[in-house]
């Protein structure tokens, strides 16, 4: 090693040789890499990712992070959260504190090293507390939906990782010896909120059959069970569907006409924002879960919509799929709204 050479403890513990050229950032991104860990560029001042999709485009591969921090000297380095690399952290941020607290508070827990002996100090004084995601579980991202100021980073999601350095001059840094290698497994309690977003977690405990159930069930079993009460409901629904025949063409009817009157107003949005495709495909949702029309129905209209407006074209159309299909899942446990007059039997479009 020459003396222009310098190692670098990478976040699993292993010791890298840093080239004369590499900047700080650039050692380690390669350094995560080469522990297994693929990485992607994140603008420091933002945090937003620097590449077109974000994670998705996280690598392990030399040159490809080399022409990243090559173009981007000073991108913090993140790694996806998730099944990809096992990892899920839970993001305090300032202010969340008192949350926090009563988290703790809830779980029984008195010192942070009893919730995780992985933990980091964020530039701004925020935490992350490190968990490895143990098989069949589904902790997912969600942001302040445990609590305010508090979020998750897990599936369909990453993290800045310790190491970094802002160009300021502050830092990511752990706050414990543990690294990556030796994560601790999610507490159960903390497993549930992650896997299961506010609407989900208000139906188990108005629910008696599920609250039970998911009080019995491992981690692995919770959304198979969760799953199988809505199978359940639509059965349910759907027997009863048969005995009203006369006001069932009638709920067609009127699903059809909210199904459209929700796609016109999307095709009206020529910015073709993001957000409100999943907030009008939300109130169509329930027809497709009561049966009333076919999930293809409900995807081509609002498919239709979205090229109108360009948010096919500015998004792509695996964005509008997924979320059309998370709009539908969380339409699930909806209830079908009372059919209005116009649509009755007796009435003048029946």
């Amino acid at each position: 090693m020459t003396h222009a050479e310098a190692t670098f403890r990478g976040n699993t513990g292993k010791l890298w040789t840093a080239r004369p050229n590499d900047n700080g950032q650039l050692a380690l991104a390669l350094a995560t890499a080469e522990d297994g860990f693929p990485v992607h560029p994140v603008c420091p001042r933002t945090k937003r990712p620097l590449t077109l999709h974000g994670f998705k485009d996280a690598t392990t591969d030399v040159a490809q992070i080399i022409t990243w921090w090559n173009r981007w000297p000073d991108a913090l380095v993140s790694i996806p959260t998730g099944h990809d690399t096992g990892i899920a952290v839970l993001d305090i941020d300032v202010g969340g504190e008192r949350s926090f607290g009563g988290l703790m508070a809830r779980w029984c827990l008195e010192f942070e090293d009893d919730l995780s002996s992985v933990a980091a100090i964020t530039p701004s004084g925020g935490r992350h507390f490190y968990f490895r995601i143990d098989e069949g579980t589904e902790p997912k991202t969600r942001a302040s939906d445990i609590a305010p100021n508090i979020d998750s980073r897990a599936i369909g999601g990453s993290i800045i990782i310790p190491g970094n350095l802002l160009p300021d001059g502050r830092s990511y840094r752990w706050t414990s010896r543990g690294r990556f290698f030796d994560l601790p497994s999610m507490p159960r309690d903390l497993c549930y909120l992650m896997t299961f977003g506010q609407k989900d977690r208000r139906l188990i405990m108005e629910t008696t059959e599920l609250k039970e159930a998911m009080r019995l069930a491992t981690q692995a079993q919770w959304l198979p069970e969760l799953q199988a009460y809505y199978d359940r409901q639509r059965a349910r629904v759907a027997e009863r569907m048969k005995y009203q025949a006369p006001d069932a063409q009638g709920m067609r009817a009127q699903a059809l006409h909210d199904l459209h009157i929700a796609a016109a107003e999307y095709a009206g949005l020529e910015d073709g924002r993001r957000n409100k495709l999943f907030t009008l495909a939300c109130c169509i949702g329930k027809y497709v879960a009561h049966g009333v029309v076919t999930e293809n129905e409900f995807r081509t209209v609002f498919m239709d919509a979205g090229r109108s407006n360009g948010a096919l074209q500015k998004h792509g159309a695996d964005w509008a799929i997924k979320t059309l299909r998370n709009a539908l899942n969380r339409s699930q446990a909806d209830t079908l709204p009372p059919l209005a007059r116009e649509f009755r039997s007796e009435g003048a479009a029946a």
